[in-house]
């Protein structure tokens, strides 16, 4: 069964019609029921039943589908690779960062590197550690930057630097601070990470919610949790680079006792990675490390 083949029975199966799946594949009908034929005589089985209806598949078709999809899916890819080396001959880096690090941290890198690298497209998306994991397995995406993200099969993940925490809260407070001691804070006030997050379950060892019916916010995003404190909510406990995107700041005020978060990058363990790839993550350390 040749690969066209596949490409031909995959699009019937797909667009429920020879007709449609023609059209998809833009060739003409007689030579995709041509094509269908030839694979169904090389298999020896038939993949469709021929009715006044139209073609239904057989169960051996449906075997077949679930088992092509990996294939169909690898090849569209290098499709989608061929595609974009045609539209960016420098070639093209994908990255993906949650979305506390494209902020700051993520835009900062990729202005130093569009100068170093300007034959190289950039496509850049937000998202959670986990689809930033799904998306490096299914090859979207050449770099996923987070805070300590796990490492499940398959991706591979290094700590670049530490964001340091900050207090954020209305500026009549941080007015003139350079420090802010954990136990000194109003715990009313706090609008809270989500605990499961590394930074929310630092600050909870050192900073316990208190249960005496004081009203409190929690939030699963650090922007988030700067938005509410814009608008005058409370005070939150956030990372640096957050804390930075803001105009208004003007001055990092560190909290006692100090606490910090790993900035990783998340690779594909398979990924041998490009020269784009090494200059971008050399950006990223860089700024890290100047601090």
């Amino acid at each position: 069964m040749r690969l066209r083949h596949i490409e031909v029975f995959h699009a019937v199966m797909q667009a429920g019609s020879l007709s449609s799946a023609a059209e998809f594949l833009n060739i003409s009908q007689p030579a995709a029921s041509k094509m269908l034929a030839q694979a169904e005589q090389s298999l020896g089985i038939a993949l469709f039943k021929r009715l006044p209806g139209g073609l239904k598949p057989t169960p051996e078709a449906t075997v077949l589908f679930q088992e092509t999809k990996h294939l169909h899916s690898s090849l569209e890819r290098v499709r989608q690779l061929a595609r974009n080396l045609t539209a960016h001959p420098g070639g093209i880096l994908r990255i993906g960062c949650i979305p506390s690090l494209g902020l700051s941290l993520v835009p900062q890198a990729v202005a130093e590197f569009i100068r170093l690298c300007p034959d190289v497209s950039i496509n850049i998306r937000t998202e959670n550690n986990e689809v930033l994991s799904a998306l490096l397995l299914a090859r979207e995406i050449d770099i996923g930057i987070a805070f300590e993200p796990s490492a499940p099969p398959g991706i591979t993940v290094e700590e670049l630097g530490r964001a340091r925490a900050v207090f954020f809260g209305p500026e009549s407070v941080r007015r003139g601070r350079g420090v802010v001691h954990l136990d000194d804070l109003e715990r009313s006030q706090w609008i809270r990470l989500d605990s499961a997050d590394p930074l929310g379950s630092r600050i909870e060892e050192v900073l316990p919610a208190i249960n005496d019916g004081s009203a409190t916010i929690e939030v699963k995003t650090y922007y988030l949790a700067r938005a509410l404190v814009e608008r005058g909510v409370g005070f939150s406990i956030i990372d640096e680079y957050t804390a930075q995107s803001t105009s208004d700041t003007k001055q990092l005020i560190f909290v006692e006792p100090p606490l910090s978060v790993g900035v990783c990058i998340m690779t594909a363990a398979s990924n041998v990675g490009t020269h784009a790839l090494k200059v971008f993550i050399e950006q990223v350390t860089k700024r890290l490390s100047a601090k």
